[in-house]
């Protein structure tokens, strides 16, 4: 917890120099992704070959992965929260705003792309591409990510939270796969949606921020 009255900013813009070339090769991906998955009925041969090994999983670990997908719920509303305290408290308003507005902006365009994708198996109605709960995943784990880099902590704390949040959504989108919910192409597919979503919300974010706005604007305490 970030003790009251000691929190700073750092001056490092809310978006990192890396934000726009992987959030390209996202959308590049994810395009591919949902050119194959495209109003498909039957799994693709990469997908059914995975899928057995789903199924093998899903026996073994089946309970298991159950869990974990419905700890995504509450870590979405911590990261929410967290994260618009924590702008709040070191006064970087893009960060209030990337964390108010990058969970549901993943939601929708999780839900625009099944309606478009419209990837169906087997007879189900259920619209299965991309995976909205590994897009979620990627959305808090970004989040967390840019908070830090936002504030004072050290840089071997950024460090703890980037492979925590990165472990994070690698166990939910292991979770998917051994549920037998989504095929591989649906768990990437997730996975890139997050990335361009949270990512080029901090783009757009720094972007219209301007860079006079992005510098550091934390309170000055006694002593700093």
């Amino acid at each position: 917890m970030l003790p009251t009255g000691r929190v700073k900013a750092s001056s490092a813009p809310l978006a990192p120099p890396w934000a726009a070339a992987v959030a390209v090769t996202a959308l590049l991906a994810g395009s591919l992704l949902a050119a194959l998955a495209w109003h498909a009925t039957r799994l693709d041969p990469v997908d059914a070959w995975v899928m057995r090994w789903q199924e093998v999983a899903y026996s073994r670990a089946g309970a298991l992965a159950t869990l974990v997908a419905a700890t995504l719920k509450p870590v979405v509303i911590a990261t929410i929260v967290a994260g618009t305290l924590v702008g709040w408290l070191v006064r970087r308003r893009d960060l209030t705003v990337l964390a108010l507005a990058a969970p549901p902006a993943t939601l929708a365009a999780e839900v625009l792309l099944k309606r478009v994708v419209h990837r169906q198996w087997e007879g189900d109605p259920a619209l299965l591409f991309p995976s909205g709960h590994v897009a979620m995943a990627t959305a808090a784990a970004l989040i967390a990510v840019l908070a830090c880099r936002v504030t004072g902590v050290s840089r071997g704390a950024r460090q703890v939270v980037a492979w925590l949040a990165g472990g994070y959504v690698l166990a939910v989108a292991a979770a998917r796969l051994v549920e037998t919910v989504h095929p591989l192409t649906d768990v990437l597919g997730g996975g890139a949606t997050g990335l361009v979503v949270t990512l080029g919300g901090a783009l757009a974010i720094a972007w219209r921020a301007g860079p006079t706005r992005m510098g550091p604007t934390a309170r000055r305490w006694p002593g700093s």
